[in-house]
């Protein structure tokens, strides 16, 4: 749908209602002129939450299944029915943290004064413990009790718990995609991000496409051993009170997971990756026409995620744990080989692939164990948010004008609906006439607040409880899926 077309409905719309209104009429081309000059770089907006959103359950590593939330976060009053989004993954090794961890909470906001909306998700945490304990953390500063769940039984946990964050996050996009009509986005402009472990994460799903590039380590192996007792309060931690855990490690299945497999993709247009990296190389097979842009942010003194490649957790073993192993401080081991960001970029340049990465890669020497986390943060997150809003709003404003409709509309595998509302504006009571029959519609706001739900066969809905305005119809039916607008007056 053209921009002309997109720029004379809404002004036909807008006019109609604010004269109706008795409001001067050069305001009617206020809102219009802000949405068609919006490149997702500007900080706008204000922020409202939608918190607690179940979007799947599945298996974690015990055997025992996981719900998994997401937090939704979008701009008030934007007046946009295609924004780009944001799912953004938190670290902490696989074996700690939230959706509403603080490694991710800062960069939120700004995305969303951006235009954008930014879903913050759970994934699956947990693996197998190692046989030989962890550090004493009571005398251990350094490993505080989640942190000692990351001492596992084999290399073969930390690939295996990446691979399954992986799919979360897919599963993720597919459910967040199929419900754009809602939420008001264009399932066109998805894009990831991550911090550290969550950087693995939004990588894996954003570079992995083919089912050639899953690791051995996530297919069937053999039992893992039992854990040593000291840390079966990591199991608590990842598993429903009483649960069984079971050390058979099966095959983990298809790259896209189990979640939300409902007919739309898992594709997306860009990842930004803090102190993430890649613990197997799934860069390999990157095409040109499809590939994700990179921003790429770390610093080389990190010794969780080192810069180049090296063994996970090794600096941090060798130079914060190793010298106060009298304190009980335990090397970390049976940790995989990783390229971190440095080592991502020296691998896209010397081979060429096909990838538009943005370099904010710091020198700030080697290891460094004082920083919480040590060497293992960013500063500025409003700058680290420009600078991602930046690189990618060109894309954004490209594939908006290219693949996002108006509205967006259906799911791949549904078809629109032909119907007709009346009457348009509506006083107390919107009627829908359309074959087959209605069996459920919802109305939303421009910002994609739902405001009413409704489910029958022959609709007649009341609004007259809305206040006056333009709203969203969506409604589906047994042949489809579609979306009307219509204004509601008193006048």
């Amino acid at each position: 749908m053209s921009s002309n077309f997109s720029y004379k409905f809404y002004k036909q719309v807008y006019c109609f209602f604010l004269k109706k209104a008795f409001i001067a009429s050069y305001l009617c081309v206020l809102p219009i002129i802000i949405t068609a000059q919006n490149t997702y770089t500007n900080t706008v907006y204000e922020v409202r939450e939608e918190k607690n959103i179940l979007y799947g359950t599945a298996i974690n590593y015990a055997g025992n299944p996981v719900d998994l939330y997401l937090d939704l976060y979008k701009p008030v009053d934007d007046q946009n029915l295609h924004r780009p989004v944001v799912v953004i993954a938190f670290g902490g090794a696989w074996v700690t943290g939230s959706r509403a961890s603080t490694d991710v909470t800062p960069l939120i906001p700004w995305f969303v004064k951006r235009g954008y909306v930014v879903a913050s998700i759970d994934y699956r945490l947990g693996m197998h413990t190692s046989p030989a304990g962890g550090s004493n953390t009571a005398t251990c500063s350094a490993m505080d009790g989640p942190s000692n769940c990351a001492y596992v039984a084999d290399t073969s946990e930390f690939i295996r718990a990446s691979f399954r964050a992986m799919q979360d996050m897919k599963g993720a996009i597919r459910f967040l995609k199929a419900r754009s009509l809602t939420d008001s986005t264009c399932r066109e402009n998805f894009y990831v991000a991550g911090v550290s472990a969550g950087g693995f994460t939004a990588l894996a799903a954003a570079f992995m496409n083919d089912e050639s590039e899953k690791p051995t380590s996530a297919g069937a192996l053999p039992d893992a051993p039992t854990g040593a007792a000291s840390l079966n309060y990591c199991h608590q931690t990842h598993n429903p009170p009483g649960a069984d855990i079971s050390l058979k490690r099966p095959d983990l299945g298809s790259i896209e997971g189990t979640i939300a497999l409902n007919g739309e993709n898992s594709h997306v247009q860009g990842v930004a990756n803090f102190f993430g990296g890649m613990i197997w190389n799934f860069l390999e097979n990157t095409q040109a026409d499809d590939a994700p842009l990179l921003y790429l942010y770390h610093k080389t003194s990190d010794p969780i995620v080192p810069c180049g490649y090296t063994p996970l957790l090794a600096p941090l073993s060798y130079d914060c744990l190793d010298p106060f192993a009298f304190l009980g401080c335990k090397h970390i081991w049976n940790t995989p080989w990783a390229w971190g960001s440095c080592a991502i970029k020296n691998m896209i340049d010397a081979k060429g692939y096909p990838i538009s990465y943005f370099n904010a890669l710091k020198s700030t020497g080697g290891p460094n164990c004082l920083e919480n986390p040590p060497g293992h943060s960013y500063q500025d997150a409003p700058k680290r948010v420009e600078e991602i809003s930046n690189f990618f709003s060109p894309r954004i404003m490209a594939t908006e004008q290219i693949s996002c409709a108006l509205v967006t509309g259906q799911t791949n595998h549904s078809k629109p609906l032909i119907c007709r509302i009346s009457p348009n504006p509506a006083y107390n009571h919107l009627y829908i006439h359309a074959q087959p029959g209605i069996y459920s519609c919802t109305i939303t706001d421009l910002s994609g607040r739902l405001l009413a739900s409704y489910r029958q066969e022959e609709p007649v809905l009341d609004v007259s409880t809305l206040n006056d305005g333009l709203y969203l119809l969506h409604y589906s039916g047994a042949e489809g899926l579609s979306t009307l607008r219509f204004i509601k007056t008193s006048h």
